[in-house]
């Protein structure tokens, strides 16, 4: 059977390179080769190419002419032999998205390793992985959802293979070293991958996993048809946290403090986020690797590919990942009402939650929600954040009339898993149902700059949601102690001892005052200011106070007024109000 080849040698951990070997039988005279410049699931251009540090072509007769095109795309003149190219990659890039190397792991997705043989993408691929020669290495194995060829044995090193193009850029491959637990959902078998050496409780771990993917089956009532195992591929650092959704597996990033503790039962909140990312790339698996916008049932992996649908594959998703913490019982009530709280404010804090639509944000996360700046708070939505707001506005209304958001999530699945959907899609099915004012709010709810009716959709499900001015940076809701506390609209961080102003809210009093991103705040009324000190020197001012600032704007002393009033970044305070609405709302499904 014919397939195109690809073997891969970690081939110098310390330097962080891969050599790539990539072989394949001749089709015509030009052969074009592709790298990726973005990876499916992370709407920004990467320009994986720019790692490849060298390239050449060869076959049986010796060098061939190859022809760089632009930045991505090769031309390799071939004659009637094998063609093989040999290329390096440098491999170091902390996330999800990429490929990085090191003397305890390799992370490597095939995006941004494999080049595209044009007019032989729909044969099957096949990888041979190399272990590494490095002794460091010696007691490495790998984890991957590619499917084992040739007698490889389970986590080893060797033949792996994809149908063709598009399942080979969607499977990450881990290397290194690991632990490993199983489970069976539904019969088909789960693995949790966990890298490195960890102070943890993975059997407590692999059960809290093994609940969530449960209840986000209840959801679609079964698996996708076409899975036959699925991989968490749990990357472990001092300091990270990302996810990426693939086809049959899921390669995340973690901090080792967000493990569970052994011998400790309470989920604390940094575990609670690595269970909710576990749960939102999980229900990626069919919410965004199946069911997805039309357009990308062909992907456009050379440049942007445009789409207003993220708020729905995204947002969905983000609503869908806190609720099942809680409808598998790991977290109480109080609990998802406190998170509830939170992604309430983080939306409503910032003026950008009326200066850009959820269409547009989704429209443009290529050049806005990934290309974050000093403006992002006052331009900026998130379709993650708002738009799981939405889908909660959603839950409302359908909880009212007798139904619910799992039901027509599971509904837009069996009708559109096969052709996509297009940007009318949800809208069509509320219609169909007999919702059609429904589908006229979320028109309006989609395509206007403006606040979501969350106060008066909320008590449908048995919550009452109150606003309070924001106190301080890290405020995300709830009640306080501190009335008075007072936040004037600044984001700061430390610059060479110095406190700098990183961002500045549109209609707060710094903007009044005239104060600018990059400003070092010196004293106020005469009194130095400090990180630490500042947001005690604020709470011995009263409300409607002005105060003089002195500052550096670059090599500048400036000084000016600050008037204190109370700050237009409202936070959310959310309390029961029938107890009865929302028991059965977050009941198990």
């Amino acid at each position: 059977m014919k397939s195109v080849n690809y073997h891969i040698d970690i081939s110098d951990v310390t330097a962080h390179l891969v050599t790539v070997t990539l072989s394949f039988t001749p089709l015509s005279d030009i052969h074009e080769l592709t790298l990726p410049a973005w990876i499916p699931g992370s709407y920004m251009i990467r320009d994986f190419a720019r790692n490849i540090v060298s390239i050449k072509a060869t076959d049986a007769n010796g060098s061939l002419l190859l022809n760089q095109q632009d930045k991505q795309r090769w031309h390799v003149h071939c004659g009637k032999q094998k063609v093989h190219l040999t290329y390096q990659v440098y491999a170091y890039d902390l996330s999800v998205r990429a490929a990085y190397i090191d003397d305890e792991v390799a992370v490597l997705n095939p995006a941004c390793l494999c080049l595209q043989v044009n007019g032989l993408h729909d044969l099957p691929q096949q990888i041979m992985l190399k272990k590494p020669a490095d002794k460091r290495c010696k007691d490495w194995r790998v984890a991957t959802g590619l499917t084992r060829i040739k007698q490889t044995e389970a986590l080893a090193f060797g033949h792996y293979q994809a149908d063709d193009y598009q399942q080979l850029i969607d499977s990450p491959i881990l290397a290194g070293r690991f632990e490993l637990r199983e489970f069976a959902i539904n019969d088909v078998p789960h693995y949790l991958i966990v890298t490195g050496d960890n102070l943890t409780d993975l059997d407590r771990f692999s059960g809290d996993l093994a609940r969530i993917c449960q209840t986000q089956v209840k959801v679609f009532s079964a698996l996708p048809d076409d899975l036959d195992s699925y991989w968490f591929l749990l990357w472990v650092t001092e300091d990270g946290y990302g996810g990426l959704e693939h086809l049959n597996s899921t390669l995340l990033l973690c901090s080792r403090n967000d493990l569970p503790v052994k011998g400790v039962d309470a989920i604390n909140d940094s575990y609670q986020q690595l269970l909710a990312l576990c749960s939102h790339e999980y229900f990626h698996t069919w919410w965004v690797k199946r069911l997805k916008p039309a357009v990308f049932h062909q992907y456009q992996l050379d440049s942007e590919q445009y789409t207003n649908q993220l708020w729905l594959y995204e947002g969905f998703t983000s609503y869908f990942d806190d609720l099942a913490l809680v409808r598998a019982g790991l977290i109480d009530k109080a609990c998802y009402i406190k998170t509830l709280e939170k992604t309430i404010s983080r939306v409503t804090r910032n003026p950008s939650n009326t200066a850009q639509s959820l269409t547009d944000s989704s429209f443009n996360a290529w050049t806005k929600f990934y290309k974050q700046d000093e403006n992002a708070p006052n331009a900026v939505v998130s379709y993650y954040a708002k738009g799981a707001l939405l889908a909660l506005c959603l839950e409302a209304e359908l909880t009212q009339a007798g139904s619910s958001l799992s039901a027509l999530a599971q509904q837009l699945w069996q009708q559109c898993r096969t052709t996509g959907t297009d940007d009318d899609a949800v809208n069509m099915l509320l219609t169909k149902l007999g919702y059609a004012d429904l589908a006229s709010s979320l028109t309006s709810w989609l395509y206007d700059a403006a606040e979501l009716p969350l106060t008066s959709l909320l008590p449908k499900l048995g919550l009452k949601l109150e606003f309070r001015p924001m106190q301080h940076a890290e405020d995300l809701g709830g009640e306080t102690d501190n009335k008075t506390a007072i936040f004037i609209g600044a984001l700061t961080k430390n610059a060479n001892g110095l406190m700098q102003i990183s961002h500045v809210y549109h209609g707060s009093s710094a903007h009044h005052a005239g104060l600018m991103v990059g400003d070092q705040l010196l004293a106020a009324d005469g009194k130095k200011i400090t990180s630490s000190n500042w947001p005690h020197l604020l709470q011995r001012f009263t409300q409607g106070q002005d105060i003089r600032l002195h500052f550096y704007r670059k090599d500048r002393l400036l000084e000016a007024d600050l008037c204190l009033k109370p700050t237009k970044q409202q936070v959310a305070q959310l309390t029961v109000c029938d107890d009865a609405k929302i028991s059965a709302w977050l009941a198990p499904v």
